[in-house]
């Protein structure tokens, strides 16, 4: 080969790489990884999420579903508190799928009202919601916080005019709260955190019960709902969350569901082969200078047609079949990478960011291929590969 080749073939691959660069400006050519740091055990039988840290004391809070047990354990792995919720009596917590949340030194719990729980499991109050309500989709999501010396919650939707799904559906995508506020003491309340306007849902469509995803990274909260890889910057002012921005993830080989007309909402599953886990956001991370954003991308419709959905068996195995992935973000929310392999050894749907920026997770034992009987939990930090 001739040196004029050599040079022509560099100069092109060089051009290749340049234009491939200007029309992906967002990627960062560093090579993002997590990377294990340490774990520690956690001596509980039974299966558990987790779903709060606080800071201050160092400590996690974490659910058994099925025993409706809360559990308080230090960064030792020692357990301090652990308190089963009541279904009957002066202490009895009425709802589905409970979410406990820190508020402060206390436990918040949003079930049929916001409870406020001593770290023993004493119920100190109940407050309830001022109208009468109902969830388009409840569930494991549904928490309330601590905003100052007021409540801040997951926005129900008012019943007072009967339960209209396709209207409460149609409101979200006009503009719908969907958080609110709530002052304990006068009893005034006010909505807050309106969607935003964006082009991944048409008009008069169903895209799929839009189960929120609502989380809080300091002075700014994120939200996404199902069936759309963007997420949409709230900025907290004044007890009011405000709308910044909208951040789209650009994964590549998405299988968004397709939406049927809002009158047929109720065929949406059996027209997207009645499969739970739709392209969506399951967590975010929010760390010091990055925010990693955890999704799943669905699978495509020839890999459904390959399954028989009727049998549990096969129907699990394409649900966990959905590769589960994660996008890093710089803090002005430029995407530096996209499409990264979270460890399939760790449950992600529950991973938290401790006060050191490092993000911890449980070990998923049915992923792992082992029934122990304790719980791993797992430190990760961010590795660039600088």
């Amino acid at each position: 080969m001739s040196n004029l080749h050599l040079i022509s073939i560099t100069l092109l691959a060089i051009c290749l790489l340049s234009c491939s660069r200007s029309q992906k400006e967002t990627t960062d050519s560093r090579s993002y990884a997590l990377q294990l740091v340490d774990s520690l055990r956690v001596d509980y039988m039974g299966n558990l999420e987790l779903k709060d840290y606080d800071p201050e004391t160092n400590q996690y809070l974490a659910y058994n579903q099925q025993k409706k047990e809360v559990l308080i354990f230090d960064t030792s792995g020692d357990i301090q508190h652990s308190f089963i919720l009541q279904s009957e009596g002066p202490e009895a917590i009425i709802g589905y799928g409970p979410n406990p949340t820190f508020a402060g030194s206390k436990i918040c719990i949003f079930a049929d009202k916001i409870y406020t729980l001593s770290q023993q499991g004493k119920v100190l109050n109940r407050v309830e919601i001022p109208y009468p309500y109902f969830w388009i989709v409840g569930g494991g999501h549904i928490a309330a916080f601590a905003l100052g010396d007021k409540l801040l919650y997951y926005k129900p939707e008012s019943a007072e005019a009967g339960q209209d799904m396709q209207a409460a559906y149609q409101r979200m995508l006009d503009g719908g709260a969907m958080m609110e506020v709530l002052d304990t003491l006068s009893g005034d309340y006010y909505p807050t955190m309106h969607f935003p306007e964006t082009d991944a849902f048409e008009e008069g469509l169903f895209y799929g019960y839009p189960t929120p995803l609502i989380q809080n990274g300091g002075s700014q909260w994120f939200l996404s709902v199902n069936n759309a890889l963007e997420f949409h910057v709230y900025n907290e002012k004044e007890q009011r969350l405000d709308f910044q921005e909208t951040v789209r993830i650009p994964a590549q080989n998405a299988y968004l569901d397709q939406p049927v007309p809002l009158e047929q909402m109720n065929t949406f599953f059996e027209e997207n082969g009645l499969v739970y886990r739709i392209p969506q956001i399951h967590r975010f991370l929010p760390l010091e200078d990055h925010i990693l954003v955890v999704y799943s991308k669905g699978v495509s419709p020839e890999t459904k047609a390959a399954y028989d959905v009727s049998d549990p068996e096969q129907r699990r195995e394409l649900v966990y079949s959905f590769p589960m992935e994660f996008a890093v973000f710089d803090s002005d929310f430029k995407n530096l990478a996209v499409d990264l392999a979270i460890p399939k050894s760790i449950n992600p749907f529950s991973a938290l960011v401790d006060k050191k920026g490092q993000i911890v997770a449980l070990k998923d034992q049915e992923q792992a291929g082992v029934e122990e009987d304790f719980h791993t939990l797992y430190t990760y930090r961010l590795d660039s590969g600088e």
